[in-house]
């Protein structure tokens, strides 16, 4: 038992390791140029090892791709009783743009937007990792909202892909035309823009 628990441990260790040095060579050197041997070198592993947790360059990105996304994975925890729909809405908005900006989706994105010509299955792995996934757990605050009568019914899957849409068109699509692009210093007026739109829409009859 000890052993086994021991082994699960370096093994861990490894991935780690690997996703880490794939994510350095992915942001510099773009999914075409590189190479997993380059990749299992920088984290100090063999190829074999490489590839016995990753089987293609593919899923080693995708791999990367998923741990970018993973902190955006919950955003009930933002959420208190207290908050009124504008400060909750605020704070999605502040932890959607963080994943963007400094957990280097942007970077990820202009990857694989480099590379849908020649492989656009990442472009659709993607998509479903940074957008109906995410989409999914956004839905479940909009729709507490909702049923705190602190936004109007609506249908949340709409409301998330127009909330979404806006803060790409104020934010996220400039971004990836700049690789040195970062928030700008009136994010939160531009935050409150959106958020406020949003309320324009879906907001309570009466004022909650």
């Amino acid at each position: 038992m000890g052993l086994d628990t021991h082994r699960k441990k370096i093994s861990a260790l490894k991935r780690t390791s690997i996703l880490k040095a794939a994510r350095k060579n992915f942001l510099t050197n773009g999914y075409s140029r590189a190479g997993m041997a380059e990749i299992a070198r920088d984290a100090d592993v063999s190829t074999a090892t490489l590839y016995k947790h990753f089987v293609s360059k593919e899923a080693l990105f995708s791999a990367v791709v998923k741990e970018s996304a993973r902190g955006t994975g919950d955003y009930s925890g933002l959420m208190t009783p207290q908050d009124s729909a504008r400060e909750v809405l605020y704070k999605l908005c502040r932890a959607y743009l963080s994943a963007q900006f400094d957990d280097d989706a942007n970077a990820l994105m202009r990857i694989v937007i480099g590379e849908v010509p020649g492989n656009p299955a990442l472009a659709d792995e993607m998509y479903e990792i940074l957008g109906n996934r995410r989409n999914d757990t956004l839905m479940a605050v909009i729709d507490a909202l909702v049923e705190q009568g602190k936004l109007r019914p609506h249908d949340s899957a709409f409301g998330v892909r127009l909330g979404a849409g806006m803060l790409k068109e104020v934010f996220i699509w400039p971004a990836l035309f700049d690789a040195d692009a970062t928030l700008p210093e009136d994010s939160d007026e531009r935050i409150y823009g959106v958020v406020d739109a949003y309320l324009a829409i879906f907001g309570p009859v009466t004022g909650n």
